[in-house]
């Protein structure tokens, strides 16, 4: 196999700006034309004194949980430096790429399940949860109820807290018809729902299947996946570990399969 495998293949990547470089970058390597239209955009949400005043209190918490690296991110805006200094509870996280977003923040991780969703988290805990536990759960406004829902079976007390919102960004929307209708894309990746339902929205009133016939659809997981499919849209490519590298190696999978 080459080691630019995808040469040839033009990637749409959705995913928000401050994630698509480094997706982008991979895709280059390995041969790939990749374009970048970013479908939601990331901003803290209107009520920060709120969130700093629970974060003020963040000894009154056993684990500290994030959903995903844009809620560290977002989470380490908005936390005092003094807070910091008193120290952290457990940490749990729902990935990999969470997890590296806290360790480069100088922290320890105690949790990162083997299965990169809220399912995966959940399994990883429930040795570990008593019931009484509190939990500060820190999450963006599109995050799905599921976790909250089990921790709270598994007896914890919760405080959710939201602590960046995603929106669709719709400056892209000419420019991705326009690539649709030319039949410039061979890969459309989908890396979270809010990519999916944001896709959907842009091309509503358009008859888009015809204009995805020649297009692959990759999603990074299960439940990416199944947003799609509930859409309308067939999902040619789905990768066993929830990475953007994995993703890529399910992309070079799918070319060389078609290609033989």
């Amino acid at each position: 196999m080459t080691d630019r495998p995808l040469s040839g293949k033009t990637v749409l990547v959705t995913r928000g700006k401050e994630q698509a470089k480094e997706f982008a970058e991979k895709l280059i390597k390995m041969g790939a034309f990749s374009l970048e239209i970013p479908l939601i955009s990331f901003s803290l949400p209107p009520n920060i004194e709120s969130i700093k005043q629970v974060l003020k209190e963040m000894n009154r918490y056993d684990w500290l949980i994030f959903t995903s690296k844009n809620g560290v991110d977002f989470f380490f805006q908005l936390i005092d430096e003094a807070v910091l200094k008193q120290g952290l509870p457990k940490i749990a996280v729902v990935g990999k790429k969470t997890a590296q977003a806290v360790k480069m923040k100088g922290l320890q991780v105690d949790v990162v399940p083997k299965q990169f969703v809220a399912e995966g988290l959940i399994e990883a805990l429930k040795p570990l949860i008593k019931p009484g536990d509190r939990v500060l759960l820190v999450k963006g406004n599109l995050a799905r109820p599921a976790l909250k829902q089990a921790l709270e079976e598994m007896g914890a007390n919760i405080t959710e807290l939201i602590v960046y919102e995603t929106k669709l960004n719709e400056s892209g929307k000419a420019q991705l018809i326009e690539l649709l209708i030319k039949q410039k894309i061979d890969v459309i990746t989908f890396t979270s729902p809010s990519t999916v339902k944001s896709f959907m929205q842009m091309l509503e009133g358009i008859e888009w299947r015809l204009l995805l016939q020649r297009c692959a659809v990759a999603c990074i997981g299960p439940i990416t996946k199944q947003a799609a499919e509930e859409a309308g849209m067939q999902v040619h490519i789905c990768p066993e570990n929830y990475t953007i590298d994995d993703m890529i190696k399910a992309m070079v999978v799918y070319f060389s399969d078609r290609e033989e």
